[in-house]
Order: C-alpha cells, then sequence, then structure tokens
C-alpha cells in the first residue's frame, strides 16, 4: 500500500500563508492611495507623490539584501514581529506627517521593514513545505501573495473615494496589520523547522546537492543557487510592470478606459483558479511545463493588448496575462527554492523576489521611455517580441537542467506544524 503523502496544509503553513496575506494587503492598500494623499495634502507635483512609490521600493530591495545577515544575528521570528508592528505604526505616522520629507523617511523605513517581513514569512513557509510537494506548497503560497495584491488596492480605492480623507485608510492598514502581528505570534519559530540535513530530492529538481559548499562572502546577502531564477525574474516582469504602469493610459486612449480595473481583477482571479493545479503537474513533471508555455502565453497577451480595440479583447488578455506571467511568477518561485539546499529555501524565494523587485522597479522606467519613442501600443508589441526571446535563453540557462528524479523520494519526515 502506497504511503500518504506528507501533509501540505499544517497549522504553521496555514499561519504563514495568512499573515503573508495581511502583510501583502497592508502594502497594496498604500501604495494605490498613498502618491494620491501626498500631492493633495502637502500640494506638490505627481513626482513628488511618484516618489513616495519609489523611495518604499528602494527600502525594500535594500533590505532584502541585508535579510540574511539580519536574520542570522537576530533570529527570524524577532525580526517578523518587529515588521508587524512597524506596519501598526507606519499608516498612523503617514497620517500624522506634517511634512513631505517626514512622510518619505517613514516610507523608506516601512519598505525597509517590509523586505524584511516578507523573507522572513517566505521562509517560514518554504520551510514547512514538503520536498515531494514542493511546486503546490509554493504556488499556494504564491497565491496568499495575489489574494493580498488584488484586495489592497479595492478595499484602498473604495475607502480613497469616499471623501473621509486618509484617516479611515491609515486606520485600517493599522487595524490589519495587527491581526497580521497576533498570527505572527503565534506563528511556531521556524528554528524549530526541520533541519538542513533533510533530502532534497523528491520534487522536480536540478543538479543542486544539498550539501554545503564553500559559499563567497556575498552569499550572506543572496542565494547564489536562486540567482538564475533572480535575474529571469527581473527580465519577465518588465513585461507586468509596464502593463500596470500604461494600461489605464491604453484604455483611455481607445476609449474603454472604465474596462482597466476589471483587467487586474480577471487576471487575479484567472491566477488563483489556474494555480488550483499547476502546482501538483509541475511535482508530477517539473516546473518546464508551465515555463516553457508561459512565455509564450505571455507574449500573446502582450501583442493582443497591443492592438486592443475593445474591452473584451482587453479583457481576454488580462486572461492571457494569467496564463503567462502569472504562471511563470509562480513557477520561478519554485525552481528558485528547488534548486537550493534546504536550509537555504527561505533565502532563495527572497533572492528570486529581489529580482522581481528590481524588473518591476525598472519596467516603467524602460517602458516609459518605449511609449514616449513608439507610443503604448507598439511598446506592448515589441515587449511580446521580448517574452518570445527569452524563451530560448530560459531553456539555455535553467530549462534543460531541470528534470524529474528517476528514483522515488526517500521517506520524508513530518515538518514541524
Amino acid at each position: 500500500m502506497p504511503e500518504s503523502p506528507a501533509p501540505l496544509w499544517t497549522r504553521g503553513y496555514v499561519l504563514a500563508c495568512l499573515a503573508n496575506v495581511l502583510m501583502f494587503f497592508n502594502v497594496h492598500l498604500l501604495l494605490s492611495t498613498v502618491a494620491g494623499y501626498v500631492v493633495a495634502r502637502f500640494t506638490v507635483g505627481d513626482a513628488v507623490g511618484g516618489a513616495a512609490a519609489a523611495v518604499f521600493i528602494i527600502g525594500t530591495v535594500v533590505a532584502r539584501l541585508l535579510a540574511g545577515p539580519l536574520i542570522e544575528r537576530f533570529g527570524p521570528r524577532v525580526l517578523l514581529l518587529i515588521a508587524f508592528a512597524a506596519f501598526v505604526v507606519a499608516p498612523l505616522l503617514y497620517w500624522a506627517s506634517g511634512a513631505v520629507w517626514m512622510l518619505l523617511v517613514v516610507r523608506t523605513l516601512h519598505g525597509l521593514t517590509f523586505g524584511v517581513g516578507s523573507t522572513v514569512i517566505a521562509g517560514a513557509a518554504v520551510s514547512r513545505i514538503p520536498r515531494t510537494r514542493m511546486a503546490e506548497g509554493t504556488t499556494h503560497y504564491s497565491s496568499s501573495t495575489l489574494i493580498g495584491v488584488a484586495a489592497g488596492p479595492v478595499v484602498g480605492l473604495a475607502l480613497a473615494g469616499s471623501d473621509a480623507g486618509f484617516g479611515p485608510i491609515a486606520v485600517t492598514a493599522s487595524v490589519v496589520s495587527a491581526a497580521g502581528l497576533a498570527v505572527a505570534v503565534l506563528l511556531p519559530p521556524v528554528s524549530r523547522l526541520r533541519q538542513a540535513t533533510e533530502p532534497s530530492s523528491g520534487g522536480p529538481v536540478g543538479p543542486c546537492s544539498s550539501q554545503e559548499v564553500h559559499r563567497p562572502g556575498w552569499a550572506r546577502f543572496v542565494e547564489p543557487g536562486a540567482l538564475p531564477s533572480a535575474v529571469m525574474g527581473t527580465l519577465y516582469s518588465i513585461g507586468y510592470a509596464a502593463i500596470v504602469t500604461f494600461l489605464a493610459q491604453l484604455a483611455a486612449e481607445r476609449g474603454f478606459g472604465a474596462a482597466a480595473s476589471a483587467f487586474f481583477l480577471v487576471y487575479a482571479g484567472a491566477v488563483l483558479i489556474t494555480r488550483l493545479f499547476t502546482g501538483r503537474l509541475m511535482d508530477r513533471t517539473g516546473p518546464n511545463v508551465v515555463m516553457v508555455p508561459g512565455f509564450v502565453l505571455f507574449a500573446v497577451a502582450l501583442a493582443l493588448l497591443s492592438v486592443a480595440q475593445s474591452w473584451p479583447v482587453l479583457l481576454a488578455s488580462a486572461v492571457l496575462v494569467a496564463l503567462g506571467y502569472g504562471q511563470l511568477q509562480s513557477a520561478g518561485q519554485t525552481i528558485s527554492v528547488i534548486q537550493v539546499p534546504p536550509a537555504r529555501a527561505g533565502m532563495g524565494a527572497a533572492t528570486y523576489f529581489l529580482g522581481i523587485d528590481v524588473g518591476m522597479g525598472l519596467g516603467p522606467i524602460l517602458a516609459g521611455v518605449l511609449a514616449q519613442w513608439l507610443g503604448v501600443g507598439p511598446m506592448y508589441l515589441l515587449l511580446a517580441a521580448f517574452m518570445v526571446m527569452l524563451l530560448p535563453v530560459y531553456w539555455l540557462v535553467q530549462g534543460r537542467q531541470l528534470r524529474r528524479p528517476d528514483t522515488p523520494a526517500p521517506p520524508e519526515t513530518n515538518p514541524e506544524k
């Protein structure tokens, strides 16, 4: 009689996913509203309002680089509690700031705590996933991120449209973060999880061995084994950043501006539905079954977006973006985890998301230059061609090395619940 698979939905894994939802809800609730608040409150230009978003990303990127040494020094549990405590206070400080420079300082510090906190949560979740169900577990964890990313702006924009000022937004963000702090308190310490000696086989793996080798000094800041995934994540995230930045402009120019907000709801719904089965599919056959068609579908989505002349075509492209970029992002995270030693899985995920952050930061700049030069529609078409060119690059760098082991995985001990 075959052994039952190791459990995935343990108490600790569920709490880590819930903490992730609450953290990303806070971030995107504020991300969707703080620029407008800065412009209205301090009577400054859009550039300064945009800076309120930019300094948060800068703080996040810096924190992801420092997360490894900080976790080694202070421990993940302490850092997670500090991060959520800062998330409780930061929105209230936005509201209380008397000058724009004060708000920008708080915003930067908020970004720093997000970079560290999200790294700790990723490690807490990934460390609880059985190696035989790694793709499924990382896919569901990515879906928890998406829930926060999608729900935050919906609530934030609804509160912003109520003409009650920034107060309700700040209070909502703080209350949600307080709930996150309570979840963090209940989350068992990561140090009690399985040890680094656990076998790394049993999932769709590459040539990595779980045995530690000599590591360069910079490996304290990023995980070397996850760098290829991070670089690929940077490159395909440029396309999604261009969508986030210029979709509203494209829709308005072509007469269906109201459909722009529906685009992201359709995208989020399609991603959540497809991730219900793509994780298990990757565990059985390997990440290439998702990555290879993902590049093609994302290219088709961008090409369709470039010629869209009606809202049904726009929403059809949203579904294709979900099947393309939505699955690339999730599968890329899976690869970043399975190609590093189990003890470094959290740093592998953090390194990957550092690459995503860089792509989301560079994307609007590069897309803006192309849009000014060619127009928004041709810019999306050029990015579609870029995604097609990325497919052979991915295959040469990563795809051909990924495989399913021919032998069964050794028996797995149940991870800490």
